[in-house]
């Protein structure tokens, strides 16, 4: 009886370290997703992939605004690179405070969409002949040469402050 229950707990002990070795690696994976930090340079080099997904920046604070903290921008290697975070519900506002520190964000990487997205007259209208005039036609290229020429714009929703070194 007595080596029966020294089997049973051996194998219990054998079994629950067995379990917590799958939950380190799920944990583990979760954790090198989470490490990915990127600087506002790196963002914007990798911007087009990265758009719409959920990303962790670092950057030093330039500019709080002043009416309730709703957004702030961190700045890249200069003051001429920077990125816009929107503080949302989640993260509430930002301080004057902060002016000056360095603040690692997770949040949602965002493209700005132009007037010309909006309007884009091959997926509007899919790609059927249409009968146009010369007018709509003249809009029609004055659109797509304006969509060519815009900049695009990103930002970032935030979510989270992950860390704040002063």
């Amino acid at each position: 009886m007595k080596q029966f229950a020294l089997l049973t707990l051996v194998a219990a002990l054998f079994f629950s370290c067995g379990n917590q070795g799958a939950g380190n690696k799920n944990n583990a994976a979760k954790a090198e997703k989470a490490a990915v930090v990127y600087t506002v340079d790196e963002l914007y080099a990798n911007a087009p992939d990265l758009a719409d997904k959920e990303v962790t920046v670092k950057g030093t604070v330039m500019h709080v605004c002043k009416q309730g903290g709703g957004r702030c921008f961190i700045m890249g290697s200069n003051e001429d690179f920077n990125i816009r975070i929107e503080a949302g519900e989640k993260i509430g506002a930002f301080s004057q405070e902060q002016m000056g520190s360095d603040l690692t964000i997770t949040g949602i990487f965002k493209e700005v969409k132009t007037e010309a997205d909006a309007h884009n007259p091959a997926r509007e209208h899919g790609t059927e002949d249409h009968e146009h005039d010369e007018e709509a036609e003249e809009a029609h290229r004055i659109i797509v040469q304006a969509e060519e020429k815009t900049d695009v714009v990103y930002f970032m929703e935030g979510i989270q402050i992950v860390k704040e070194e002063i």
